[in-house]
């Protein structure tokens, strides 16, 4: 006997013997509880996109066997387990599937659609035991050069930018992205390096998620301002929401100067 629940964050009880299995955008992601150990394997399946995660239980079944396995020892078994969406840990890069000029002295509001993290941890929230994303991602150096710049994430199918948001997928984040060109020179958005790790998560009444609004300053040819703005993405009410993960590294209301190639390629 399964059951399936599109309620997939949170607490779960899970009893011995029990199997947990979550998919979410390219994640597979199973969890079975066994006498004083937690099994756990996930992969990133091909040509799957999960839009709408779910999360089945299902009672004394044989394991499938997935690419990364992982077995975790306890004295005491845990009686549940928490599952909770995040953001990136490291910059993640977006490309737009057309290139998006901006002229001198103009201002536009983008939608970039992030990919989630999930975090798993034990019923006490102490220990972290699985930290991943639901896409597969790549290593991606975001930078004039090899010494100047940050490790990203650059998922293998490009980011959509664009005028909405985008909407009907709950495997992913969606974030507002306003930039000021306030240069006398055209601004090309090839690229941008929307910082995730700086970002708080939260869900609407709907299931999606949002982050806080950002806004990307160019004053010169030399530097760009980047601030993460005290309004939800989309203009949500915060009292409507629910914060699902604070930002990993929050910087508050600071706002970071950074070169010009270090958020826009």
């Amino acid at each position: 006997m399964s059951e399936l629940s599109t309620k997939w964050w949170g607490n779960f009880a899970v009893a011995l013997g029990e199997q947990l299995t979550l998919r979410c955008a390219d994640l597979c992601l199973q969890l079975q509880s066994l006498s004083n150990q937690w099994w756990l394997g996930y992969e990133w399946q091909l040509d799957v996109n999960q839009f709408q995660p779910v999360l089945e239980t299902v009672a004394e079944e044989a394991l499938q066997s997935l690419e990364n396995e992982q077995r975790f020892v306890f004295a005491e078994l845990p009686a549940s387990l928490t599952l909770q969406p995040a953001l990136a840990d490291r910059p993640v890069v977006c490309r737009p599937v057309v290139s998006v000029s901006l002229l001198p002295f103009q201002e536009v509001t983008l939608f970039v659609c992030l990919p989630l993290w999930v975090k798993l941890q034990t019923s006490d929230g102490d220990e972290t035991l699985l930290d991943i994303p639901t896409v597969r991602v790549c290593d991606s150096w975001f930078g004039p050069n090899t010494r100047e710049g940050v490790i990203s994430y650059a998922s293998q199918v490009s980011e959509q930018l664009d005028v909405k948001p985008i909407s009907n997928n709950k495997a992913r984040a969606a974030i507002e992205v306003r930039i000021q060109n306030q240069s006398d020179q055209m601004l090309t958005l090839d690229k941008i390096s929307v910082p995730a790790p700086n970002l708080s998560l939260y869900a609407d009444a709907r299931g999606q998620f949002w982050t806080p609004r950002i806004t990307l300053v160019r004053r010169d040819n030399e530097d760009a301002i980047l601030s993460v703005d005290e309004v939800i993405s989309g203009g949500l009410l915060e009292s409507e929401l629910t914060l699902v993960c604070s930002a990993r590294e929050d910087i508050g209301r600071s706002k970071i100067t950074k070169a010009i190639s270090a958020l826009f390629g």
